[in-house]
C-alpha cells in the first residue's frame, strides 16, 4: 500500500488482493448495517471499488454476471446476497 498527497487530497495505491480484502470488509459491514436499515446504495466508495474489481475480473476472463464466479474471484465465498435469476446471474444483468 502506498500513500501520496498533502493537505486534504490523498491517493493510495493497493494491490489487487488488498482491494479484494477492503471490498469484502466493506461488503460485510454493509450487510450488517443493512439489518439496521442502511441503504446499500449509500456507499459510493463501495460501488466504485466493486466496479474496479469487476472490470479486473472481466479482464481476467470472469463472467461477473454469474454470481458464483464473481463471488469466488472476489473472495466472497459462494454468496454475496445479491438478487439472482434461475441461471445464477445477477438479476440486473
Amino acid at each position: 500500500m502506498r500513500f501520496l498527497g498533502k493537505e486534504e487530497h490523498y491517493m493510495m495505491g493497493f494491490s489487487l488482493e488488498e482491494l479484494k480484502a477492503i471490498h469484502l470488509s466493506m461488503w460485510n459491514d454493509l450487510k450488517a448495517r443493512k439489518l439496521m436499515g442502511v441503504d446499500e446504495t449509500a456507499s459510493d466508495l463501495l460501488y466504485e471499488l466493486q466496479m474496479i474489481l469487476q472490470q479486473e475480473a472481466q479482464r481476467q476472463g470472469v463472467d461477473v454476471g454469474i454470481h458464483g464466479d464473481w463471488a469466488a474471484w472476489a473472495g466472497m465465498g459462494g454468496s454475496c446476497g445479491a438478487p439472482r435469476n434461475d441461471e445464477g446471474k445477477f438479476s440486473n444483468s
